[in-house]
């Protein structure tokens, strides 16, 4: 056990030169704590700390991941390579601060931010991607609108709400249906904050969703019991209600089988090409009937989309779905070449 210097001490006397000799010690930590307190005192003239930019190539991941998070708050973009890094391989916390450094100390329109981003909403664990999703939503990048969708039928509450609030702060759009369909959501905090980015977003489907008597009606009872719910779906196709449509798509991922199972039947009777993405996701759903009616509405689509699915679902674990994959898919693929 060796002696560790009170880097305290030097820190609040002011010495540097002390810190500074204190960046070589064989200790990691101290290292580390010299640093941050080098940084502090060179608060006023950042121009110092490039004294210490060889702490980048420490012989520590950690002593290098802090030295270049601590770059990364002079807005340092010679150092977003190493941000990179660090959301590939570092620990949950470093990842986490990266992430809450990005939207204070640089732009959303370079591309190696975005990267980064992107990277990150791919991480497995789910504290990473929930801190993406806030940070696409800070920042405001209206580009990356497109990433936040599949999180917005995400298992956990939190999630689901930065989401919808993170579409709206991104002022896209393209996020209107599925924030629409959020109106329907389980959890009342998440349908407040798809309400408030639906206004936010400001466009005309987005204000008149909210200004339709009949409409959120609709949203009302899917709000209520199941029997409510699943009748409203039924109704929403019978009636070939096609502003209903992102009540169906949301209805899709509902926790009650009946409820998803009559949402496929209503979508098929409407039959709007933008929900053959929804079909198709419904083809991994744990029932295997609800795989089937997935299929038997997936081939109505003629397009080569359609037709890839429902080779896919040739492998699908139960025979039945197998079956009817093969069907849809001979009598798809006949349709699409007669055309040809």
């Amino acid at each position: 056990m060796f002696f560790r210097p009170k880097v305290e001490k030097y820190a609040i006397s002011g010495d540097k030169e002390k810190l500074f000799k204190l960046l070589k010690h064989r200790n990691y930590q101290v290292r580390i704590d010299s640093m941050m307190a080098l940084f502090k005192l060179y608060e006023k003239e950042p121009e110092s700390a490039e004294t210490m930019r060889f702490m980048l190539r420490d012989k520590n991941p950690r002593v290098r991941n802090r030295a270049a998070m601590l770059f990364a708050r002079l807005g340092d973009v010679n150092v977003i390579d190493n941000l990179f890094e660090i959301i590939t391989t570092g620990a949950l916390a470093e990842q986490i601060e990266v992430l809450r450094i990005l939207p204070h100390y640089y732009k959303w329109d370079n591309d190696k931010i975005t990267q980064i981003l992107a990277l990150a909403l791919k991480d497995k664990k789910v504290p990473v991607q929930g801190e993406a999703i806030k940070t696409i939503g800070e920042m405001g990048i209206e580009t990356m609108a497109f990433y936040l969708l599949e999180f917005v039928n995400h298992p956990s509450i939190r999630v689901r709400l930065d989401t919808v609030t993170s579409l709206g702060l991104t002022g896209n759009p393209l996020g209107t249906d599925e924030l629409i369909g959020a109106l329907t959501d389980s959890n009342p905090e998440v349908r407040r904050a798809a309400e408030a980015s639906l206004r936010k977003l400001g466009t005309d489907k987005a204000l008149n969703a909210l200004k339709d008597a009949p409409f959120m009606l609709m949203v009302k009872s899917m709000n209520e019991g199941v029997a409510k719910r699943q009748d409203t779906v039924i109704n929403i196709g019978k009636q070939k209600r096609y502003l209903g449509l992102p009540l169906l798509h949301k209805a899709c991922h509902d926790e009650y089988k009946n409820i998803r199972m009559e949402a496929i039947k209503s979508i098929g009777l409407l039959h709007d090409p933008s929900s053959l993405n929804v079909l198709i996701e419904m083809l991994n759903d744990k029932y295997y009937d609800i795989r089937i009616e997935a299929i038997k509405n997936i081939m109505k689509y003629k397009n080569s989309t359609a037709l890839n699915a429902l080779k896919t679902a040739m492998d699908d674990p139960n025979t039945n779905v197998k079956i009817e994959a093969k069907r849809g898919f001979a009598k798809l693929k006949s349709r699409l070449d007669s055309e040809n």
